[in-house]
């Protein structure tokens, strides 16, 4: 991308969130081509029921996504840290995978950027995204990802076939990590000046299908239109809406972490 189109962008950005806190997040900017190839980056948001600054940081994120487009990022709420410890009436979202991407760091909102390891230099503060999320929507689509679930009503098990076609020649060692994603959950989080009693918490990390740094999917040499699948399954906690859970996958370079296309899909 070019340094004057990062610079527009960047502007725009700024304009539209210098009140974000009037903003209504469901009803604002119409979603725009985003520049470059045809890339969902995915933003790990780590945060807390108990953070006062996260809800400002997320909805940050969610004007960064209006602004480029509903289809070209997707923030990841990840419970983790001493201000997701469940306290009270504060809602429990924490899971061992979500913690260990945390990697025992000590502070929310904490994000990441189409990357796995936090401590490779790849953690950026609220206002420190811009540029690397610019960076990485305009960078080319290496591959493609569809996500076929299929979930039954009495097991509440949910199983899917992720298919993978690369877009071009390439090589190198490939890893997948399926995530379940529960949206829309009410619950107490902390604001400036009290307790938000009905917050709306958005894409809640729910887990993995497949471990916290997922499975390798290939290893060598591919072409354009070369296909690989992975499957996995995952028993539904009886806790958990099933009609607001998603299936967000992503495929990632094991040799720096780098996340190279990231899908979503409900499972119902």
């Amino acid at each position: 991308m070019k340094k004057t189109s990062i610079i527009t962008v960047m502007a725009a950005l700024l304009m539209a969130s210098a009140g974000c806190d009037k903003i209504d997040i469901n009803n604002t900017h119409k979603p725009v081509v985003p520049m470059g190839g045809q890339k969902t980056v995915l933003i790990k948001d780590f945060t807390g029921a108990r953070c006062v600054n996260c809800p400002e940081a997320a909805e940050y994120v969610h004007q960064l996504q209006h602004l480029m487009g509903e289809s070209s990022i997707f923030m990841l709420s990840v419970h983790a840290g001493y201000l997701a410890q469940p306290m009270g009436n504060f809602p429990d979202f924490l899971t061992e995978v979500g913690t260990t991407w945390y990697n025992n760091h000590d502070s929310n909102p904490l994000f990441s950027v189409d990357h796995v390891d936090l401590t490779d230099g790849y953690t950026f503060n609220v206002d420190q995204i811009d540029t690397p999320v610019l960076e990485a929507l305009s960078e080319p689509q290496l591959f493609s990802i569809v996500i076929d679930p299929t979930f039954d009503e009495e097991s509440r098990l949910v199983s899917v076939e992720n298919k993978f076609t690369s877009l071009g020649d390439g090589n190198g060692k490939y890893y997948v990590t399926v995530c379940l994603v529960e949206d829309s959950i009410v619950g107490w989080q902390t604001i400036p000046g009290g307790v938000d009693r009905e917050y709306v918490f958005r894409n809640v990390f729910r887990g993995t299908l497949n471990g916290a740094d997922g499975e390798l999917v290939y290893n060598g040499s591919f072409h354009a239109e070369d296909d690989f699948t992975e499957n996995c399954s995952i028993v539904l906690d009886s806790t958990y809406n099933a009609d607001q859970c998603y299936i967000m996958t992503y495929i990632y370079d094991y040799e720096n972490g780098k996340i190279m296309q990231t899908g979503m899909t409900k499972i119902k």
